[in-house]
């Protein structure tokens, strides 16, 4: 092949082809560059990015997570126990309205009471017990009962005082007294709470914030280390209900076989 072929015209359009020429390189220049902009540089350059924030996101929670260790190598283990303690007895651990009434019988036999009567409606508990939330999640169903006691007038205000000041937390949703020669006859709605010890909580999210217990929430764990506890007698009420039973079987002789 003759080398003319590759040889450019003098002009181009009427433009002198060492003009073109001249100009030629800077727009391969710029060419080349734009090309490797979209293909190269500006992939990369959001690659960077991307892994500055994510660099950015892990310091982050690492400074968090040193602020919360902190947090909690400074609480005082002994005083994190005895509290964790009295939350556990501030709500029942069993699904079970009869260890509420249980609870009632013990504080009623303390002042001379006796209980004359209790009904438990799963219905009503079902539609009309309310519950608490934590992160969106129904964690403690209210527990209602209707029970009537009976027993010395002058002790009917110390019973209503130890109900209030009893763990579990104990609520009076109705109250009705009547007085005759002496005798009180208290017909009370009461309700507590119930939390199942499976309730899955998302930990990992907690904030410092989260860690540290609030005005409302010191205020409430100081009046309930007053309260009186009721842990042995539910636990002894849980165990006679639990309690396997015996299965004895019966081999009889089947008199229609030869």
């Amino acid at each position: 092949m003759s080398s003319d072929f590759f040889k450019m015209p003098e002009k181009i359009f009427g433009i002198s082809s060492s003009l073109i020429k001249l100009f030629l390189l800077p727009v391969g220049v710029v060419v080349a560059f734009i090309v490797s902009l979209g293909l190269i540089i500006i992939p990369k350059f959001d690659s960077l990015v991307s892994l500055n924030e994510a660099i950015g996101t892990v310091r982050s929670e690492i400074k968090s997570t040193e602020q919360k260790k902190a947090y909690l190598a400074s609480i005082d283990q002994e005083e994190l126990v005895k509290n964790e303690s009295y939350l556990s007895s501030a709500v029942l651990q069993e699904k079970n309205s009869y260890l509420l009434v249980g609870v009632m019988r013990s504080i009623a036999d303390k002042h001379n009471f006796e209980v004359k009567s209790f009904s438990i409606n799963p219905i009503k508990i079902k539609e009309e017990g309310s519950s608490l939330k934590v992160a969106d999640k129904d964690v403690a169903v209210k527990m209602p009962i209707n029970i009537v006691l009976s027993g010395p007038e002058e002790k009917s205000l110390e019973l209503i005082k130890a109900i209030e000041n009893s763990l579990p937390i104990l609520i009076i949703d109705n109250f009705n007294i009547t007085t005759k020669s002496g005798v009180s006859e208290l017909e009370l709605t009461v309700s507590s709470y119930y939390i199942d010890d499976k309730t899955e909580f998302v930990s990992g999210n907690l904030t410092l914030n989260d860690l540290q217990p609030t005005k409302e929430e010191t205020d409430l764990l100081t009046e309930i280390s007053g309260f009186d506890r009721n842990d042995s007698l539910i636990q002894s009420l849980t165990d006679q209900n639990t309690q396997g039973k015996t299965f004895e079987e019966y081999n009889r002789e089947n008199p229609f076989t030869q």
